[in-house]
C-alpha cells in the first residue's frame, strides 16, 4: 500500500541538486524548488533513499515525511499548484 512521502532538500552543489530532482521526478511530482510529494510503498521507498543516500554530502540535507492517510487528506495548499494523488493504476 503506498503512503504519501514528502521529501525536501537543501542542497549546494548544482549538478548534485539536480541529480537528486531527477531521481525524485522519477518517484513524484515536484510541488516547490526543493519540495517533492511521492505516494510511493515500503519498497519503492526503500529503493529512493538508496539511489539519493548516496549522493548527498556532508552539508546536505535531506528530510522525508511520511504521511498517513488521514493527515494526506488533511493538505491544503494555498496559491498555484494541484495536490499531488496516488496514480490512476493498479497492479495486480
Amino acid at each position: 500500500m503506498s503512503m504519501l512521502r514528502v521529501v525536501t532538500y537543501d542542497i549546494s552543489n548544482d549538478k548534485i541538486r539536480g541529480k537528486v530532482a531527477g531521481i525524485l521526478g522519477n518517484y513524484g511530482f515536484r510541488v516547490q524548488h526543493s519540495v517533492f510529494e511521492c505516494h510511493l510503498d515500503g519498497e519503492e521507498f526503500d529503493q529512493l533513499r538508496v539511489e539519493i543516500t548516496g549522493l548527498i554530502e556532508g552539508q546536505d540535507s535531506i528530510r522525508w515525511y511520511s504521511l498517513c492517510s488521514w493527515c494526506a487528506d488533511k493538505i491544503t495548499r494555498q496559491g498555484k499548484g494541484e495536490l499531488t494523488g496516488d496514480g490512476d493504476y493498479f497492479i495486480v
